[in-house]
């Protein structure tokens, strides 16, 4: 989607940052964290956005001519961007209030105090946490369009597809009355399509499509991210009619959900691949599989629930000794063996269908476990893939080759201006200003919260407390209080749902089964007596609207059947409840059968575990604390692996990058 009828820019292209600092290794990092640190920021962001509400109301009676003709002279100012200090923070106040009024006209909406305030904080490279349904869409748009005046590509970095294509569509008035072109990119665009969203102002797309778009350019381009040689490239292949490169580059990044693209969803880096045919290793995971149908669990193998190791006992190293005859020659040595084995049980134990992987027109589609989202283009690499097709008895696919990677980390340390929003960016603001170099500021909230969470509920297994969820459901149902029951895995949504219309209830149902109803069911979802489940994906970014006579009597109910690898995560699916001030309750639920529990707690804390499900009255003791304490250990295991993964890019970048010396 493209904003129509402006016309076409002349080539511009943005060269990343070609060596990434570090944060702290200038002294520019230093000033900004003790100049936030002694309040002096925060009371000059608050004094702009007195400034900008002030010129809100004073030009308010402006008729549209007259306005117009200010967004122009404001958005030509910008462009030439020649101001310093006090001239160019008036430039910018100004800026906000005539982008505010804009808003007003086109989309009945005048800027509240708080979203001027994040706009001004983005546009300063922090990022801003602001309460649930307290109008971040708003406030990046805003931000949004000082970055498109200045001419520089500004991407605006979503959670999910949907996020994106909404919001660009939703604030497209705001855009083009601005002067500013805006664009979404969604994954299976056509690459002409992609081109043009690319060349707009400002573009919305996830953080996976971005990356993916760029290491695709840099193959094309072999590398040459200087802007001569960029526009050489260009020419040389706008003679041959060839394909040109997609992005105009990296400059301005505004991050929505912004704990969750940089911090949840930058555990892996993102590899770009060709498949190659390999018939020796289809052969092999084929073979495997019959080897692996001999083995089981607790006797020939252990696997490790937080690192999802596998470790062969004394008599299943003997047995898989025995079977070796089995697999191709070439697979004889027992290292490579071993290996091979190790995959084909991870296909069949670890990996699991409905909760890691969906099988749709015969192809494995993985889940993200993050949001519950198919993960579409994606493939699990050396050879995990073909292992689970094979368990799954489907036609085996080509293993892939790797042509470029690079990790989350260091994508967005490339910009040149990084700045985002969240809601819940509560124990991560440290890793943010050590890994992205971003101070936190945080937005006083317009309306105090009314949300109320209730004490966790605990119980002694898991088919207990589906069926407590359940009659949960039925009573706040028989109130006519609407109800969303948040789950982690898509299993457990269709298991929840199988419950609920067991007892004769009537419920809507949101996972990777049901994605293109998204929209749909998150507009139904505040209507009374209404029952969604759903998985993670409908945790961000969505508004489930109650009616105000709802609101006064509770509002909104959030069940959550199990406790997530981070508290963190768990207000994320709260905020559903209680947006605007408005009314509304959470519940939580668990059991020692919980995967938060079972993979993260020490070993030494089983036994008590396995009393608290002999002894029920244990439960509501000690389960608090437990999970506390296995969030706390999984939250400090996914910084070491992202602090590791950084490291072992950057080792990797420097030793195999293309050549990008930025010289043109």
């Amino acid at each position: 989607m493209l904003t129509p009828a402006l016309p076409a820019r002349p080539f511009s292209w943005s060269a990343p940052r070609t060596r990434p600092f570090s944060t702290g290794e200038r002294w520019a990092d230093w000033f900004r964290w003790a100049t936030q640190g002694l309040q002096a920021e925060k009371r000059r962001l608050h004094a702009d956005a007195d400034r900008v509400v002030a010129l809100q109301s004073e030009w308010s009676q402006w008729p549209d001519a007259q306005l117009d003709a200010r967004v122009k002279a404001l958005r030509a100012a910008f462009r030439l961007d020649k101001g310093t200090g006090e001239s160019k923070r008036c430039l910018r106040v100004e800026a906000l209030a005539a982008i505010s009024l804009v808003s007003q006209r086109e989309l009945d909406r005048l800027p509240y105090r708080v979203q001027v305030l994040a706009a001004l904080a983005m546009d300063e490279r922090l990022v801003v946490q602001m309460g649930a349904g307290e109008g971040k869409t708003l406030a990046v748009a805003l931000s949004g369009v000082l970055n498109g005046w200045r001419g520089r590509p500004c991407h605006v970095v979503t959670s999910n597809d949907y996020l994106a294509q909404r919001d660009a569509q939703l604030m497209q008035p705001l855009y083009g009355r601005c002067g500013v072109q805006v664009g979404s990119v969604v994954h299976g665009m056509i690459h002409e399509a992609l081109g043009a969203a690319y060349a707009g102002d400002v573009v919305y797309a996830t953080s996976k499509q971005l990356l993916a778009d760029f290491l695709i350019d840099q193959i094309a381009l072999r590398g040459r991210t200087g802007t001569v040689r960029r526009r050489l490239h260009e020419l040389r292949e706008d003679g041959r009619g060839s394909r040109g490169a997609r992005t105009r580059g990296l400059y301005v990044a505004i991050v929505d959900e912004a704990d969750s693209v940089l911090i949840d969803e930058a555990n892996t880096p993102l590899i770009i691949s060709s498949s190659q045919p390999n018939p020796m290793l289809t052969a092999a995971v084929l073979a495997a599989k019959s080897v692996v149908e001999d083995l089981r669990q607790g006797v020939h193998f252990h696997i490790d629930p937080q690192f999802r190791d596998i470790d062969f006992t004394e008599a299943g190293q003997v047995l898989v000794d025995s079977l070796t005859t089995r697999l191709p020659a070439v697979w004889h040595a027992p290292e490579r063996r071993d290996d091979l084995i190790r995959q084909a049980i991870s296909a069949r134990d670890v990996f699991l269908r409905d909760r890691h992987y969906i099988v749709d027109d015969g192809k494995i589609q993985i889940l993200d476990e993050n949001t519950g989202r198919l993960m579409e283009g994606r493939t699990w690499s050396l050879g995990l893939h073909q292992a689970i097709e094979a368990c799954e008895g489907l036609e085996i696919s080509h293993p892939s080759k790797t042509m470029a990677r690079l990790s989350f980390q260091e994508f967005f340390r490339s910009y040149h201006r990084l700045s985002g929003a969240s809601g819940t960016l509560q124990g991560v603001r440290a890793e943010m200003w050590w890994t992205y170099g971003l101070l936190t500021f945080v937005v006083p909230p317009r309306l105090p919260s009314q949300l109320r969470v209730s004490p966790l509920r605990a119980f002694v297994g898991a088919e207990q407390k589906v069926q407590a969820v359940a009659r949960e459901v039925k009573a706040l149902h028989a109130q006519g209080l609407p109800v969303l029951v948040g789950t982690r895995r898509l299993a457990d949504s269709e298991h929840i749902q199988s419950v609920l219309v067991a007892m004769g209830l009537s419920c809507s149902i949101l996972n990777a089964k049901q994605s293109a109803l998204e929209a749909d069911i998150i507009a139904q979802g505040g209507e009374a007596g209404r029952i969604t489940v759903a998985t993670n994906m409908a945790g961000r970014g969505t508004d489930i609207l109650i009616a105000p006579e709802l609101a006064e009597r509770g509002g909104l109910q959030v069940l959550m059947l199990e406790p997530h690898e981070s508290a963190r995560v768990d207000w994320q699916l709260f905020g559903r409840a209680g947006r605007q001030g408005q009314t509304g309750r959470a519940q939580r639920f668990a059991c020692p059968d919980d995967d938060l529990l079972v993979r993260h707690l020490p070993f030494w804390i089983r036994p008590l575990t396995l009393a608290m499900q002999r002894w029920p009255s244990w439960c509501a003791l000690f389960m608090p604390p437990l999970v506390r304490l296995a969030q706390v250990l999984a939250q400090r295991r996914d910084v070491r692996q992202r602090k590791q993964l950084q490291k072992r890019e950057t080792q990797l970048r420097r030793q195999l990058s293309f050549s990008n010396d930025g010289s043109g």
